[in-house]
């Protein structure tokens, strides 16, 4: 047996990832305290004095738990047969329970404990994850491989390599400590999770969005109120399907090749979240770009498609996904993520507030979250035809069938025919939320629209005339939306775009008020700064949005300007 020198070095380091709800300083400071009275149980001959400690703290949060051990003395033939790393191991753990784990693990050294009765031998100086001592000293600064160092484009020398096995069975184990989820079940080539039947979750969503809206501004509120009834509709923001051509589907409808990139970055900036993903081998990048560990192939696969195809065929890393949704822990972060993207995209209606009830607008958000572009600009199309005044309950019910029709109109344009009892489904949707539109002949048919609503617009009801032009002065006269707006019909804010606004542009500079960038089009920063200053050299309200007064003030400047 060969005596060990006494200069002789073997450190082992311990990569540590806090739970959740410890702060990293406080567990750095539990953890000195713990190394100043460490021992190893089943080493009773290995003196405490001869294990050195560091405890350091990244910038990320995590731990790095550093060992030295200098002057051992080789164990006898009755030595436990674990090796030394592995006792070491099971202390940091004991020490650890309900505070954080130990993410990975390396040893380096000159030496080996091999099992009892071989003796020692001198190792190789390579580096290793192994559970004993493999690696020479030389290489103690190397830093802890993660598997995101195998993507191909990591720059690391394991770049494009297979995952160790180590690393491949955390993974294994990290997916499989989400529960089974009985509604997750093949259809056709994929599988389907809805949703609707988790009434605890659902039930947290009620009381989530409920507060969410009583904190919203009156304009946010009914996007809110829009999403929550999406729930049990579309699916809860822990739903899954993954027969479709999205390849996989994740909450209420954020399709893989579409808006679920927007849900993702939002939601792994929540640090939780994004660890759990990140155990499971799942990262999002950026722009619809993923890395997923394929467990078969032990290889990662980064990209669009492909990354996704991995994700789809992955139950134990879609019920990760499920688990994210619904954990106490990151269920916030889920939701919100959903709820903003939903509330930028398919709530976000332009001519919303000529609209009376919440039902038609949950109606408009729910096909624009199926078809966005064949509900774009509808209700600048709709609302002119629907006369009758103010808005009110009647007139949304003459608008809900010109949006039905403007939505056919569309789709004969572009080619694809939504599903006429899908329509007619969401119909019955709007009339539970309160406006019932089923007795009118146009949703009550047997199929879908095939006549032309751009071709010629319908006359005028009979008996009610034409709305008086309230404008005068070019080029806000006669401009639809802005006569709307005029008429004290909603308002034109940032993010507005079209004929209107290039109107407005060229009123404010017609009066001499600057407008940076010329005139586009669309309500921007620039616009909202001119509308300010504006408003400012009239002695209005200066918000920012041109509403009745802003451009009634407009109007009659233009008219004083030319005389």
């Amino acid at each position: 047996m060969t005596d060990i020198a006494a200069d002789a070095t073997n450190v082992v380091l311990f990569h540590i990832a806090p739970e959740t709800s410890v702060n990293p300083a406080e567990l750095q400071r539990i953890l000195l305290a713990e190394a100043a009275a460490f021992s190893v149980a089943s080493r009773p001959t290995i003196h405490p004095a001869l294990l050195a400690h560091r405890i350091l703290r990244g910038t990320d949060g995590r731990l790095l738990w550093e060992i030295a051990l200098t002057g051992l003395e080789p164990p006898d033939d009755d030595a436990p047969a674990e090796s030394l790393c592995e006792a070491l191991l099971g202390e940091v753990r004991e020490r650890l329970e309900g505070l954080g784990r130990v993410v990975s693990f390396a040893s380096y050294t000159d030496l080996v404990f091999p099992g009892p009765g071989l003796g020692f031998c001198r190792a190789p100086l390579e580096a290793s994850r192994s559970s004993g001592f493999s690696a020479g000293l030389a290489q103690a600064s190397a830093p802890l491989l993660g598997w995101e160092d195998y993507a191909t484009d990591a720059g690391t020398a394991v770049a494009g390599a297979e995952l160790p096995e180590d690393l491949l069975a955390e993974i294994e184990q990290s997916r499989g400590e989400a529960p089974a989820e009985p509604g997750l079940k093949p259809v056709r080539q994929g599988h389907m999770y809805t949703g609707a039947s988790d009434k605890a979750h659902l039930a947290y969503l009620h009381d989530y969005l409920e507060s969410r809206a009583a904190a919203s501004s009156s304009s946010d509120r009914r996007k809110v109120i829009a999403f929550r009834a999406f729930q049990a509709r579309e699916g809860s923001t822990a739903a899954i399907n993954t027969y479709d051509n999205q390849i996989v589907t994740w909450g209420t409808g954020w399709g893989g090749l579409g808006m679920l990139g927007k849900v993702m970055a939002r939601a792994v900036a929540n640090e939780a979240l994004r660890d759990r993903l990140g155990r499971a081998g799942l990262r999002y990048r950026d722009k619809n770009v993923y890395d997923v560990v394929d467990l078969r192939a032990k290889r990662v696969i980064t990209g669009r498609r492909e990354a996704l195809e991995t994700l789809r065929s992955s139950v134990p890393l879609l019920r990760v996904l499920i688990h994210a949704a619904r954990d106490p822990r990151t269920r916030d972060a889920v939701t919100e993520a959903q709820l903003v993207t939903f509330m930028e995209t398919s709530a976000h209606i332009a001519g919303a507030d000529g609209i009376a009830t919440q039902a038609l607008f949950n109606w408009i958000a729910h096909l624009k979250h199926w078809a966005p572009a064949y509900v774009d600009g509808c209700l600048d199309w709709a609302l002119p035809q629907a006369d009758g005044g103010a808005a009110s309950v009647e007139r949304d019910q003459r608008l809900a069938v010109l949006v039905g029709r403007y939505f056919y109109g569309k789709a004969r344009k572009l080619k694809w025919i939504p599903d006429w009892r899908q329509f007619q489904l969401y119909c019955e949707h709007m009339k539970a939320d309160g406006l019932d539109c089923t007795s009118d002949p146009f949703f009550r048919a047997a199929a879908s629209p095939s006549s032309d609503p751009f071709a010629e617009r319908p006359a005028p009801r009979p008996g009610r005339p034409a709305k008086p032009q309230v404008l005068k002065n070019a080029p806000l006269a006669g401009e639809p939306a802005l006569e709307r707006v005029a008429r004290g019909e909603g308002s034109l804010r940032k993010r507005a775009s079209g004929p209107e606004i290039k109107a407005l542009q060229e009123a404010l500079l017609a009066v001499g008020i600057q407008v940076r960038g010329g005139v586009d089009g669309v309500f921007g920063d620039r616009v909202e700064e001119a509308v300010k200053a504006f408003q400012a050299e009239r002695g209005l309200l200066v918000d920012g949005v041109a509403g009745q007064a802003t451009l009634k003030a407009l109007d009659a400047r233009l008219g004083a300007v030319r005389g």
